[in-house]
């Protein structure tokens, strides 16, 4: 299957052959950890656990390998000292905040989610050929989670699908973790008249449609949103875009008409629980921004402490501030980064947030300003941009799936920017 999603730019076939011959000369220690690292995404798809175990595994060999080589010159990038600054800031504010050991155990182990983009970038990603063995990983993981939940839609349909976790988060795979891969394969679907360009316009059909059928509206989103983004980034053509945008409409209307509970839930249900736009007392999602806008204003500056939004919110006054419309729905979090932060670590650590959030996107930028010609680099930065786009309902920024699920892609193409070391 390789050579039919290969192309000048980017050789599936030769980056296979090289890369294994890569792993296979890496010192006994590298070699094992890049082939563990390889295996992420079908650890993933067994369960939270063992895809945070995976995760904190590789963010600590990645500090002892550091402490061993005594190599620290990765910190001086700004998404790095940033996201420093908000893991040290979110400390201070767990340790003033009303529950100290709460907030401050779940902003302590947040820190891995950073130190494993670093440990991608700078350590078991820095190699390209080996970045596109870990691609055909995604490649195979993201097709075994389509056949898992098309077979549980046959099986067992209904709105929303679980499998294989028996939780309601299996779109966060197909959206966010292979959301690398599926844009590079869109790219390359609007800018081939070739057989790779045709293969790889099916696969991404076919994990579109799944997308759908999970009934995550805002995973859904994010995936159509960044294809849209990613097809017209690098080398695009017209009549190509065209015929995808028309294929892909054409598909989820099939979804639609044979399914009227996934029509009503992105359709009526979807227009209804927009938070910008109803902020009647009756629709939850705005209900836990507006419970995360008044905890925000209650400690302005620095905030209620990590993940603490989840004990406090019960307690607040909801006729206050009287100019906030509807009503709190106090949930675990407020279902929003931005606001969660401006609730949990105040509006210090909210500017700081921003600053990791634009950094990353930047960093990743400069990898397509340095390598327009792959599109794997090319289309890195549509990445983060989408994954922390403001305006959409998000999971917890201290969290544990999401997390799982955001950071792996954001690693991946973070690592597509080698030049840090010049800078």
């Amino acid at each position: 299957m390789l050579k039919y999603i290969s192309i000048p730019e980017l050789n599936f076939v030769k980056s296979w052959k090289e890369g294994l011959i890569k792993i296979r000369s890496l010192s006994k220690f590298d070699k094992y950890m890049t082939i563990f690292w390889l295996l992420g995404p079908f650890i993933y798809l067994i369960e939270r656990d063992p895809a945070d175990l995976w995760l904190s595994f590789l963010s600590i060999a990645f500090l002892f390998r550091c402490l061993k080589n005594q190599d620290w010159s990765w910190t001086s990038q700004l998404w790095f000292k940033s996201a420093f600054a908000l893991w040290a800031f979110g400390l201070f504010s767990a340790l003033t905040s009303q529950d100290p050991f709460f907030t401050f155990q779940q902003g302590l182990v947040w820190i891995r989610f950073p130190l494993y983009v670093a440990a991608a970038q700078v350590w078991l990603a820095k190699d390209r050929d080996i970045r596109i063995v870990m691609l055909l990983s995604m490649l195979i993981g993201m097709l075994m989670m389509c056949g898992i939940l098309i077979a549980e839609a046959i099986i067992e349909p209904k709105t929303r699908l679980t499998w294989p976790y028996g939780d309601l988060v299996p779109g966060g795979y197909i959206a966010k973790v292979s959301l690398p891969l599926f844009c590079v394969l869109i790219a390359i679907a609007v800018s081939k008249k070739s057989k790779a360009g045709l293969f790889s316009g099916i696969i991404g059909f076919l994990s579109i449609g799944v997308s759908v059928l999970t009934g995550e509206r805002n995973n859904f989103l994010i995936r159509a949103c960044g294809g849209i983004l990613a097809s017209i980034v690098w080398k695009p053509k017209f009549i190509m875009i065209s015929t995808l945008i028309i294929i892909e409409i054409f598909a989820i209307l099939v979804i639609f008409f044979s399914r009227s509970d996934l029509t009503d839930r992105f359709g009526k249900q979807f227009l209804n629980s927009i938070p910008i736009t109803n902020t009647s007392d009756d629709n939850p999602y705005w209900g836990s921004w507006r419970g995360g806008i008044q905890q925000g204003l209650i400690t302005p500056v620095k905030g209620i402490g990590p993940s603490g939004t989840r004990k406090t919110c019960i307690n607040l006054n909801t006729n206050l501030p009287e100019w906030l419309p509807g009503k709190n729905y106090c949930g675990n979090h407020p279902h929003n980064f931005y606001i969660q932060l401006f609730a949990e670590v105040g509006i210090i650590g909210l500017l700081i947030g921003c600053i990791m959030f634009c950094s990353l996107i930047k960093t990743c930028y400069n990898a397509r300003l340095k390598n327009f010609n792959c599109p794997m680099a090319a289309t890195a930065f549509v990445v983060p941009f989408g994954l922390f786009f403001p305006i959409q309902q998000f999971g917890s920024f201290y969290g544990q799936w999401g997390n799982l699920f955001t950071w792996f892609a954001i690693a991946f193409a973070v690592s597509q920017y080698q030049d840090w070391r010049k800078n």
